[in-house]
């Protein structure tokens, strides 16, 4: 029987609750990818243990007992765990329908919180002491998206504890190590995982444990298609934890992202959805949108915590001559710092202090936001300015004196409720007025390149005005002094260019909604950059600061398309988007 995504207005409502526990619903063609997927690879025997960590609704159980139809229903035992006892109401209602006679448990208990209550993740066959649950031949999974720190410190010091998870983490990570405890030596698992932990710094050490304990069958990376209603960005992952699978460096990879903007010639293959367009390559046709299909084995840079990319033979090539021309990369130049975060901009930042408070505190300094963001030089439109109460004594940062500025002192007393409320200031032993990261004061007025966070194309730009940085932007300096003077110039031109662009999707393949990139600085310290002492990367020099000069937009725009076209040249590769010269 086919459903829909909306057969049921009972599956739906409680969607709001769902959504504040970090629960997104498997749409059904997804629901079924993976089910298929995990199927294929699965040796099964005659009796089959089936369980979802995170049962939700119940689709992906439902999927995969349809795909088990030709086993008899009564050979089957299936398992479903969640906190929330509307969803386990809703799934035993929904799999009961299709399945009458299926062997089902639902459990109201956090998969988690069971772990550690049974102390330890290396036996299988320990972890439900005292419970009628057998290992499990099959789990298929989509956990909740909740980032540790919002459970609470106490509980985010357990986890890391338990799984071995370090940094800024989601609970996700957590339930893809706990499965193998819970799974047969040759099960098959097959989950739903935020793609951020691909590419992200943070999640350098679970990339790295996941490697290590299950055999990767195969990924699938559905990015900014919007599987999900919500802005998740998802990859499936297959999973297998017998060690008979091997460490293969062929794990099949393949993604699936939004084109729409990409020219194309000819007409292109039509498909119905996402998971269609899987048995393509290269542009297709979808009934509202066009999509990229890309196809090779999943490839890491050092070793498994480096940064998971899809590796194919044209990718790797078109990098291989990036890097015979990179005589450094843009870390080499400087540090890549995020802008100032006061944790209270309301009281901070204002864009006419005048007029909105009646007077000019004396501690003022103009603020650079992602508002004014442009290419090679900010745009015209006025800049904020920001209570900045930092200052350098004897070489190191200290809180201005209050005394000496009394405008200043009035107002920041007028909010001191508010700021001395920010506990964590307090905490740490600092002044309760403080701006909490206000990096540097002695840096401001120093040549710097900004550019902002989240944005289709890369806006760099110079400012030689001795700004603030906010934290909506990140910003570098000539911090190695070996280098030319003019450095950041060259800088500018090649992160401005499209060739950043095609490096960017080619070497940390992550985008966000609408084709938006993340330009922070795990990704920006790799941009790589020509000998500045090339002809070519001197023109590009002069370029750059012709640029940031010129006032007329027609002539702006001739001096970037000449600077875009001279970086791809520099670098030795085509502009052309799917061949490598």
């Amino acid at each position: 029987m086919k459903r829909s995504r909306n057969s049921s207005d009972q599956r739906y409502a409680h969607v709001e609750s769902r959504k504040q526990e970090g629960a997104h619903y498997t749409p059904d063609i997804i629901a079924d990818f993976i089910a298929d997927n995990m199927i294929a690879s699965a040796k099964l025997g005659k009796e089959v243990c089936i369980a979802d960590p995170a049962v939700g609704d119940g689709e992906l159980l439902i999927s995969l007992l349809k795909r088990l139809g030709k086993k008899s229903k009564k050979s089957i035992r299936v398992f479903g765990f969640d906190t929330n006892r509307k969803s386990l109401q809703i799934a035993e209602t929904r799999i009961r329908a299709v399945f009458p006679d299926v062997n089902l448990t639902l459990l109201n208990r956090d998969f988690l919180q069971v772990c550690l209550e049974k102390g330890g993740l290396s036996n299988s066959g320990d972890l439900f002491a005292g419970d009628d649950i057998p290992p499990f031949d099959l789990l298929i999974a989509n956990p909740p998206y909740i980032r540790t720190q919002v459970l609470g410190a106490d509980h985010a010091r357990q986890l890391s504890k338990c799984f071995g998870l370090k940094g800024r983490v989601d609970i996700y990570q957590a339930f893809l190590i706990a499965m193998k405890a819970v799974m047969k030596p040759d099960a098959i698992c097959g989950v739903i995982v935020s793609n951020r932990f691909m590419t992200v710094k943070g999640a350098e050490k679970f990339r790295e444990k996941l490697y290590e304990s299950y055999s990767i069958l195969g990924v699938w990376d559905f990015g900014d298609t919007r599987v999900f209603d919500a802005a998740v960005l998802p990859a499936v992952i297959i999973m297998s934890t017998s060690a008979a699978s091997g460490r293969t460096n062929s794990i099949p990879f393949s993604s699936v992202y939004l084109a729409d903007g990409e020219a194309s010639e000819g007409n292109l293959p039509h498909v119905r959805n996402q998971v269609e367009a899987l048995q393509c390559e290269g542009l297709v046709s979808a009934p509202t949108n066009t999509y990229r299909v890309s196809h090779g084995i999943l490839t890491f840079d050092v070793n498994p915590g480096s940064v998971w990319r899809l590796e194919c033979a044209t990718s790797e090539q078109w990098l291989k001559k990036v890097s015979a021309k990179t005589w450094c990369t843009f870390k080499d130049v400087g540090k890549i710092r995020v802008g100032v975060k006061t944790t209270a901009d309301n009281v901070f930042i204002r864009q006419d202090w005048k007029a909105e408070v009646g007077i000019k505190p004396e501690l003022l300094m103009p603020l650079t936001t992602h508002h004014v963001a442009g290419h090679f030089r900010c745009n015209d439109k006025p800049k904020k300015t920001i209570l900045y109460t930092h200052t350098v004594v004897n070489g190191k940062r200290a809180s201005v004196d209050l005394a000496k500025y009394p405008r200043s002192k009035k107002y920041l007393e007028e909010h001191r409720e508010q700021l001395a409320g920010r506990s964590y200031v307090i905490k740490a032993k600092r002044q309760w007025f403080e701006i909490w990261v206000p990096q540097n004061p002695a840096l401001w007025k120093r040549e710097k390149v900004i550019f902002r966070d989240i944005a289709e194309h890369p806006t760099f730009w110079m400012d030689e005005e001795g700004t603030v940085v906010n934290g909506d932007c990140y910003w570098m300096l000539r911090d190695n002094t070996s280098m030319p003077e003019d450095i950041l110039w060259l800088v500018l031109a090649v992160a401005n260019s499209t060739f950043i662009e095609r490096f960017y999707d080619v070497k940390f393949q992550n985008k966000l909604y609408a084709n938006k990139r993340r330009f922070i600085s795990q990704y920006v310290e790799q941009f790589p950059l020509p000998d500045p002492s090339g002809k070519r990367a001197q023109s590009l020099i002069n370029l750059a600061k012709e640029c940031y000069l010129e006032t007329r937009s027609d002539k702006k725009r001739s001096l970037e398309a000449r600077i875009d076209k001279l970086v791809w040249t520099v670098f030795g590769v085509s502009m052309r988007s799917d061949v490598t010269d």
